[in-house]
């Protein structure tokens, strides 16, 4: 749900109305710049780091989206433009869409990025889905001339599907064919993919949650418990369920695996969008008290925390893929970005690879000395030694000595054995002796 009080049926419609489509009542613009001046003073002094970043032309940010690209893309309900803003807060782009001149009702309104990498908005005013690329070459998709497209979600079977603000559910595919099932519940508002399959929509006027099936079948819708209670937002979190504003009672309702439906009051005034935190909490806008509002899945709404610029009416909400929840202020025309937790810190550096060379094993030198050089090899392969061997016959010597320990190679040096004297004198000797 892109704008402030969703489909503005119920409680102080014609007010609700108004702020939600043209915003052009005086008295609800004071009103808006009141309750946003007010209301920090009822705050907790402490707050979420947030980031404000203001649109160049304006036009009233509305729906806000992650794109294919990295950056974050929302509608301009008012100047009918799609915008682009990089994670530092640059805005690059602001694509003009062609639309109907300017009536009570939006441009523009919710944007998604579909499967075909294209940017998805609604076209209230003109009855029509659009598609964008990255590069702002736009495509209309005509549904029906009494249709108003207004929430937008990408569903689990590869199609879009939108509310109709006249009491239906539509689909669109990848190639622009638009499919229309009702009637719903009273002013179907914010629709998204729950934990079923099927398509959840909040129906504002009715104050219930209606579902759809893929196949298209409508089942009964399930009845708020709090009267004129005005569903808008609303989110899917794994393992939990489905969670949506309340933005007639200042509420934020819950409808667990197990079924039925809690609300915990407690909200600031007119919460609207909702979306899921990395710190595993929810997080909302809360349109009129100018505040962007935290429950846990436990029920326990923990703070309130206000915007720097007064009045600016936080709308639409998403998680941007820098793990921070950014949003868009309607009437502040800028967008913010909030820090829901501390960013994880970086992963530990890779344990230092210390390398060991194994240790050379020492071997206690042989004694081979007067041996044959092949029973010195014999001697010396036994104990392990390497070893080098210059000349042949008989070991004269070693280095180092036998008994002596390394891990250096033993040299051992060899040496031809002396043959035995047979000359004259030898002779003689033999002679003379008796």
């Amino acid at each position: 749900m892109s704008g402030p009080f969703g489909a503005g049926i119920g409680r102080d419609a014609t007010c609700a109305k108004t702020t939600r489509l043209s915003r052009g009542s005086r008295a609800c613009r004071l009103l808006g710049l009141l309750i946003g001046l007010l209301a920090p003073l009822a705050l907790p002094a402490t707050a979420a780091a947030i980031d404000e970043f203001p649109v160049p032309n304006g036009g009233n940010p509305g729906g806000i989206t992650t794109g294919p690209d990295g950056a974050l893309w929302f509608t301009q309900e008012g100047s009918s433009e799609i915008g682009r803003i990089t994670t530092t807060g640059v805005v690059t782009n602001e694509f003009p869409i062609p639309t109907s001149p300017p009536s009570a009702v939006a441009g523009l309104d919710q944007i998604v990025t579909g499967p075909d990498g294209r940017l998805w908005f609604t076209m209230p005013r003109d009855h029509a889905i659009g598609a964008i690329t990255t590069s702002g070459q736009f495509t209309p998709y005509p549904v029906s001339p009494t249709s108003q497209p207004e929430g937008l979600t990408v569903g689990p079977d590869g199609n879009l599907w939108f509310t109709d603000f006249f009491n239906a559910i539509g689909k669109i595919t990848t190639g622009g064919v638009p499919t229309l099932y009702g009637p719903t519940g009273i002013g179907p508002s914010d629709i998204t993919t729950g934990p079923d399959g099927a398509l959840w929509f909040t129906e504002a006027g009715s104050s219930s949650i209606g579902r759809i099936t893929t196949g298209g079948a409508l089942l009964p819708s399930l009845p708020v418990p709090t009267p004129f209670s005005e569903p808008t937002g609303i989110t899917h979190v794994p393992g939990s369920g489905l969670w949506f504003t309340e933005s007639g009672a200042n509420q934020i309702g819950h409808i667990p695996l197990s079924g039925g439906i809690f609300e915990y009051p407690g909200a600031g005034s007119g919460p609207s969008a909702i979306a899921p935190g990395r710190d595993g909490a929810l997080w909302f806008t809360e349109s009129e008290s100018n505040s962007i509002g935290r429950i846990t899945t436990g029920g326990a709404i923990t703070n309130h925390f206000p915007l720097a610029t007064p009045a600016s009416q936080p709308s639409d909400m998403t998680s941007g893929p820098d793990g921070a929840l950014w949003f868009t202020e309607f009437l502040g025309n800028k967008i913010g970005r909030i820090e829901t937790a501390p960013p994880p810190p970086p992963p530990p550096p890779p344990p230092a690879v210390t390398v060991t060379r194994p240790k050379k094993k020492r071997c206690k030198v042989p004694k081979v000395k007067r041996l044959s050089v092949k029973k010195a090899k014999k001697k010396l392969k036994k104990a392990k030694c390497k070893y080098r061997i210059r000349g042949k016959g008989f070991v004269v010597s070693t280095k180092p000595k036998a008994g002596k320990r390394t891990t250096k190679r033993v040299l051992v040096k060899a040496k031809p054995k002396k043959a035995k004297r047979t000359g004259p004198r030898r002779a003689a000797r033999a002679e003379v002796r008796p």
